[in-house]
C-alpha cells in the first residue's frame, strides 16, 4: 500500500512540474487565431487494452496535459492513477499537425511522438515509449484529447492503453 501511495505521489509531482515548468508555453498564441490548440491540463479515463506491469495497461483516472512550444511542437504528458498496475507517468514530446477550417482556425491537432514512461514499483524505472493522437478545440479553454500510449517495460511487453479527457487551455 505504502508503495502505491509512493507511486501516486511521485506521478502526480512529476506531472505538476512537467505542466508548470516551461514559461515559454504561456506566451503561445490561441487557437482563434488559427494556432494550434493552447497548453492544458485536465482530467480523463485510461482504458488498459494490453499489459499488466503499469496503469497504463490495466487503466485508471488519468491527468493529462500538454505544453505547447510551437505549432508544431509540445510535450504530452500523461499520469495515470489508480490502476490495477503501479501508477505511471508518459511524457512524450510529440510533432503536431495542425487541420484547419477554411477561416484558418485549428479544428483538430493530430500528433505523434516518442518519450519516456515513468513508474515506480519497487524502486523507479523508466522505459522508452510512444504515443499518437488528436487534440480538439472544444470552445475557448477546453481541450478534448484522445491518445494511444504504448510503454515498452522491462518485462519485454508493452503496456498499451487509450487515454480519453478534455483538459482546461491556458495560455495567450
Amino acid at each position: 500500500m505504502f508503495q502505491k501511495f509512493v507511486g501516486f505521489t511521485g506521478c502526480l509531482v512529476l506531472s505538476i512540474l512537467v505542466v508548470a515548468a516551461p514559461a515559454a508555453a504561456q506566451s503561445a498564441p490561441s487557437s482563434e487565431n488559427g494556432r494550434s490548440p493552447n497548453s492544458y491540463i485536465g482530467l480523463g479515463g485510461a482504458i488498459g487494452l494490453n499489459g499488466d506491469t503499469t496503469a497504463l495497461g490495466t487503466g485508471g483516472v488519468a491527468i493529462l496535459s500538454k505544453v505547447r512550444f510551437t505549432d508544431n511542437f509540445s510535450l504530452h504528458d500523461a499520469t495515470v492513477l489508480f490502476g490495477g498496475g503501479a501508477a505511471t507517468s508518459m511524457i512524450i514530446l510529440t510533432a503536431d499537425l495542425p487541420i484547419r477550417n477554411g477561416e484558418g482556425q485549428t479544428i483538430a491537432a493530430p500528433f505523434l511522438g516518442a518519450g519516456a514512461m515513468v513508474r515506480y514499483a519497487n524502486g523507479l524505472s523508466v522505459s522508452p515509449a510512444i504515443s499518437g493522437g488528436v487534440d480538439i478545440p472544444l470552445a475557448q479553454n477546453f481541450t478534448g484529447t484522445v491518445r494511444v500510449n504504448a510503454g515498452f517495460p522491462s518485462d519485454r511487453q508493452a503496456d498499451v492503453g487509450v487515454l480519453v479527457g478534455v483538459g482546461y487551455s491556458f495560455g495567450d
